[in-house]
């Protein structure tokens, strides 16, 4: 019993972002049901319906993709660099996540002064400060550019990076 506690716990913490970006999906889906369902019933809908659907969409596409980083999910073409040999394919390896931890680093810190800015401003139906809309922006970018340096380490010391289908990725 102790061992499938473990066992789950350490799954729930390696794929973190994925049950985030989920929770936010089924957030932003019942908030549109009932906001249409709302309006063909009573025919009045809810404001504050759609700022949660936001809120869950916004959760649901920066987590997620910060999902598809780390499992090396996101649309590349490797056609070339696949049959390049393997010092040329490091160097490229190399080159593309110092770019890609310098892009992300500079959209964490863009998005660390949109979350910030963004806390005296209220949205107009829940009232809640904008910053919890611009926070997975934030937290998207900053865990990308931790992957992105990760890749990067191991792009550096050679290690090889698992190869698999994009269905079984996520």
């Amino acid at each position: 019993m102790n061992e499938n506690k473990q066992g789950f716990f350490k799954k729930f913490i390696n794929d973190w972002e994925m049950y985030i970006a989920s929770v936010g999906f089924v957030v932003m889906c019942l908030a549109i049901i009932i906001n249409v369902f709302s309006r063909f019933v009573i025919s009045k809908s809810f404001a504050w319906a759609e700022e949660v659907s936001y809120l869950g969409f916004a959760y649901t596409v920066f987590f997620g993709v910060c999902t598809l980083y780390k499992n090396q999910g996101m649309i590349a073409i490797d056609v070339i660099v696949d049959r390049l040999p393997k010092l040329p394919k490091r160097i490229i390896y190399i080159i593309n996540f110092v770019i890609l931890a310098i892009g992300n680093a500079v959209l964490t810190y863009y998005s660390f002064i949109l979350t910030v800015e963004a806390w005296v401003r209220p949205t107009a139906a829940l009232r809640i400060p904008y910053t919890f809309m611009d926070l997975p922006a934030l937290i998207g970018f900053f865990v990308m550019c931790l992957y992105s340096l990760r890749f990067l380490y191991w792009s550096i010391i050679g290690k090889e990076f698992a190869e698999t289908s994009l269905e079984n990725r996520a």
